[in-house]
């Protein structure tokens, strides 16, 4: 079955296939920071703190039904995130359609710092593509995202990028 995202798309998480349940300002404010990337700066245990908030998050977040209805028609799905794997894992224990497709989450443990850094971005996303590449066959690299960063950087990587609220008008 053919898609708008194509046969195995990478997707963004936070944003695009759910929004997780995490009252950010109250974390930043609580750790003591401005954005939760300023954690990458320092040697910090906080990351701790971060991981069980979107763990807690994505327990009860807003799933995206719209572009989960489209990930439930593909072969492969690959996850390049800045949150945490395991908040990723627990949002799709509730999610067996689209669980089943999922080759990869690289996530921050994974990316070992900011998706905002275009290094960063170009290694977690080299991951995912390895990952969907024989679901993808010769057909084109596909990363959908809430960011107009990476929606760039993918672009910039020989991807169609776009945007998850293109992706759900069109669903």
């Amino acid at each position: 079955m053919s898609s708008i995202v194509g046969p195995a798309p990478i997707v963004d998480f936070d944003g695009t296939v759910a929004d997780l349940d995490v009252d950010w300002g109250a974390l930043r404010a609580r750790l003591g920071i401005e954005r939760i990337g300023d954690l990458w700066d320092v040697e910090t245990a906080d990351w701790v703190q971060v991981t069980s908030a979107e763990e807690h998050g994505a327990s009860t977040a807003v799933a995206n039904d719209p572009l989960i209805a489209i990930l439930e028609s593909t072969q492969a799905i690959a996850f390049l995130t800045n949150n945490a794997e395991s908040a990723v894992r627990r949002f799709l224990r509730h999610r067996a359609r689209i669980a089943d497709r999922v080759t990869i989450v690289v996530g921050r443990e994974t990316l070992a710092g900011p998706k905002s850094d275009f290094e960063v971005f170009s290694a977690g996303f080299g991951r995912c593509v390895e990952a969907t590449t024989h679901a993808r066959g010769d057909g084109p690299v596909v990363y959908v995202g809430d960011m107009d960063y990476e929606l760039e950087y993918a672009e910039r990587l020989g991807a169609v990028s776009l945007h998850v609220r293109d992706v759900a008008a069109r669903a």
